[in-house]
């Protein structure tokens, strides 16, 4: 067979296959007419190309998915839901039961002020519950969430104890946070060493002996702590501190004297008051006020002399916190009785009042 061939139009093609050329199985040769596609011939293959498998398999599907819809819905009405849930509670309850490791004993170190109640509550555990599916983890966090709790830490102790042991807050201080007001009391809270505000009291069920005042002070209190410990005279004298302005304190020790640290130097001022006082017994003596503000000098001020500031207008020192009252309210100011009119010498009242 020649590779050339003649058209109807005169022109010859070359039907050879090129070097390197492929062609689909059932594709039409070169030069070739292409088969004409009709409407039966998209739809025959349209139907060829979609499987019966995938039709019943999708069938199966929409069968289940239905069934299963009015199975649940019927079981629902019928509360075989509900009773299958309390199958399974039994059914877990019977298996822990026979644990090998019920609890029998749960055994508490260090604890003064938490409550037994609240240990139990944290712990989330009753007795006959096994050791193995008490969460430790987490009593430990709830045991110190307790206002109480520093820290804790809880252990199984086989074969059937929980042992806890806690660290408590010592409440070193009460901070009177809201002054005693026009018909409201005062707002006592222990707080500890490191200035956490532990709880409101009230300060007549308290043994906290030291009274703080003053905004910011139960967070300088580590401060102070650490200020009066080369000064053991002093801190064993001292009832009260206000903290002045965020940035310095006033001591008031027993007896009402009240001792003005200034802002800077405050340890080597109270080192000075210390060795007057071996000198001079400088504590000892009638006085209400011993200021340390200025470094080179000490002022001091006879109990009962009135403040020489006030009368030229400067602005007055705070007051000392009160000390709480028996019945925890603040103490009443006393009643200013009214002058008592004097008669005049001629013996006719003064004023212009009528007789």
């Amino acid at each position: 067979m020649s590779a050339v061939t003649t058209t109807p139009f005169g022109k010859d093609i070359d039907v050879r296959p090129r070097r390197g050329a492929t062609r689909r199985p059932g594709a039409p040769r070169p030069g070739a007419a292409r088969p004409s596609q009709g409407r039966k011939a998209a739809r025959r293959r349209f139907r060829l190309n979609v499987s019966w498998r995938a039709a019943l398999i999708l069938g199966v599907v929409v069968m289940t998915l239905g069934g299963g819809a009015i199975a649940g819905y019927a079981l629902w009405k019928s509360g075989a839901i509900e009773d299958g849930k309390a199958w399974f509670e039994g059914v877990k309850k019977r298996v822990t039961g026979f644990s090998p490791f019920p609890l029998e004993d749960v055994t508490v170190e260090g604890r003064k002020h938490v409550t037994k109640d609240a240990v139990l509550k944290a712990l989330n555990a009753a007795r006959g519950d096994s050791l193995l599916t008490i969460d430790l983890h987490g009593a430990r966090e709830r045991l110190e969430r307790i206002e109480w709790v520093e820290h804790a830490a809880v252990e199984r102790r086989w074969p059937d104890t929980i042992h806890v042991a806690l660290r408590e807050r010592q409440a070193v201080a009460l901070w009177q946070s809201k002054t005693a007001a026009a018909g409201a009391a005062a707002e006592y809270i222990l707080i500890d060493r490191t200035g956490r505000k532990v709880r409101t009291v009230d300060p007549a069920e308290s043994s906290v002996r030291l009274l703080l005042a003053g905004e910011g002070a139960p967070e300088q209190v580590a401060g102070l702590f650490l200020l009066l410990q080369d000064v053991k005279p002093i801190a064993d004298r001292l009832r009260s501190a206000v903290f002045v302005g965020q940035r310095r304190w006033n001591l008031i020790l027993d007896g009402g004297l009240q001792i003005r640290l200034p802002e800077e130097g405050a340890g080597e001022a109270l080192k000075r008051v210390l060795e007057l006082d071996r000198s001079d017994q400088l504590l000892s003596r009638d006085l209400s006020v011993i200021d340390l503000r200025l470094p080179d000098r000490i002022t001091l001020r006879r109990a009962g002399a009135p403040d020489p500031l006030s009368s030229v207008g400067a602005r007055p020192e705070p007051a000392p916190p009160s000390p709480p009252a028996a019945t925890g309210g603040p103490a009443k100011p006393p009643v200013a009785k009214p002058p008592a009119t004097q008669p005049a010498p001629d013996g006719k009242p003064r004023g212009g009042q009528k007789t």
